[in-house]
């Protein structure tokens, strides 16, 4: 609205104040910034849509609303399942979904009582093409899946989607569904073999797809990492933002005030632009380390950076941090190792003059290894800053609130948080001491109350 408005003025300013052939330069210049600014927020709104987009499907699917799901298709969209193939068209999207939902194809559209289909679209990567008219994303969903007093069972996979603008309404082109495991909740993700999820599913042999994957891969326990859509660039489109400029003292007359109001616009404009970007570096970094990739993780980080993971101390610096990072595994992973920390639930701030921020969010972690699960959770509390327009970690410190054993839960046997590795000692100690469940940690909290504006009051 602040730019319909800066946009009605500098029609109106010509002809309603004593505007200069020598301002014409300011006001071609100021011309220009209004063009940039809502393109700027063209952009910013495309991410946002396509974010509600993916969460839409989300919810559609948990229900058994699978007509509704595919109606966020385009006509001649495709979709590929796992290693079963591809699907294309909105009636045979709709059918692959029912028939992998547990759904019916004959009755009322819903589940049947007792099936639990919960597919949760999380840790979006959005990227938006120049012009506007596309985009590609890349989720995570972590599936609750099963049959009332039969059977329950977890699902993991990670999504690459394309997406194009049509008629002003964002509609999901491709989708290439890369099922990493559906499993049994007794023995969990631990227990499975090398090559139970390669071959064609019961849906796919009663419904043949229309053509053949365009990746073939195999799924866990062997290892595979799905292709990023932003692979190769070095700063990707992702991560930017606009870069910090200092303020400009603008002329008291009313051409300046105009450009005043159009570099308070553009400051509001880059903070909300971060906010995404912000989202979107913590997305990567959570997906990098989710297969080991320990080099790619820590080249988002400052080179002042820092990364502290529980009680192991503090490593500084993306080569130190790589050193860090790889005390989870070896670089690719193991052949049967799960690492997935699931990035949600972020509250951002960012700084007034859009140089810093800061973030809280939720991990909850799934992990295997050597066929043993083990269940996880913490709390980020990280800092970023604005580096010439790309987003990097400051500081990275994950908080274990717990570690469990998955045949045994949480409760009844949590595992002691670990101190500082000897093998791979950090550059300094534990910014805090403390203890994870059944003991209590209060992380504290970057901000104030959203309503009362208080602060926390501590522990």
């Amino acid at each position: 609205m602040k730019s319909i408005i800066l946009a009605c003025a500098l029609v109106l300013l010509p002809a309603t104040s004593s505007f200069a052939a020598s301002d014409a330069a300011r006001y071609a210049a100021l011309q220009s910034r209004l063009a940039a600014i809502e393109a700027e927020s063209a952009q910013v709104e495309a991410i946002v849509q396509v974010q509600r987009l993916g969460r839409a499907f989300g919810y559609y699917t948990d229900k058994g609303f699978f007509g509704e799901a595919a109606d966020l298709f385009t006509d001649d969209a495709s979709f590929q399942w796992g290693n079963d193939g591809v699907y294309r068209g909105k009636a045979r999207i709709r059918e692959l979904l029912t028939r992998h939902g547990g759904g019916s194809l004959k009755e009322a559209p819903g589940l049947p009582f007792g099936r639990l289909n919960l597919r949760m679209q999380l840790q979006p990567v959005v990227t938006v093409a120049a012009d506007g008219l596309s985009a590609q994303a890349r989720w995570r969903e972590w599936g609750l899946l099963g049959q009332y007093k039969k059977w329950a069972g977890w699902g993991d996979a990670v999504i690459e989607d394309r997406y194009v603008k049509e008629g002003g309404v964002w509609k999901i082109a491709t989708r290439q569904y890369f099922l990493n495991f559906e499993t049994p909740y007794e023995g969990g993700w631990a227990a499975l073999k090398p090559g139970a999820g390669n071959g064609p599913s019961d849906v796919a042999k009663a419904f043949p797809p229309d053509a053949p994957p365009t990746v073939n891969y195999k799924a866990f326990p062997e290892t595979f990492i799905p292709p990023y859509h932003y692979a190769g660039s070095a700063s990707p489109v992702a991560l930017q933002s606009r870069a910090p400029v200092k303020a400009v003292q603008r002329p008291a007359d009313a051409l300046g005030k105009l450009e005043a109001e159009a570099d308070a616009r553009e400051l509001q404009l880059a903070r909300t632009h971060s906010v995404r970007a912000i989202e979107n570096l913590q997305a990567m970094y959570g997906y990098y380390i989710d297969k080991g990739q320990w080099k790619q993780a820590a080249a988002l980080f400052s080179r002042e950076g820092s990364y502290e993971f529980g009680q192991g101390g503090v490593y500084v610096g993306p080569a130190s941090i790589e050193r860090g990072l790889s005390l989870m595994g070896p670089q690719g992973l193991e052949a049967g190792q799960l690492n997935n920390y699931v990035m949600a639930q972020p509250i951002i701030h960012v700084s007034a003059d859009n140089r810093t921020a800061k973030a809280r969010w939720r991990s909850d972690v799934l992990l295997s290894r050597a066929g043993k699960g083990r269940w996880g959770g913490g709390v980020y509390e990280n800092e970023y800053v604005n580096d010439k327009g790309t987003w990097k970690f400051g500081t990275l410190h994950y908080h274990v609130t717990f570690w469990g054993d998955y045949e045994q839960g949480w409760a009844a046997r949590p595992f002691p948080v670990e101190g500082p590795s000897t093998t791979v000692p950090p550059d300094r100690p534990p910014t805090v001491t403390y203890q994870s469940f059944p003991k209590l940690q209060v992380v504290p909290y970057h901000y104030a109350n959203p309503v009362s504006g208080k602060p926390h009051a501590g522990e």
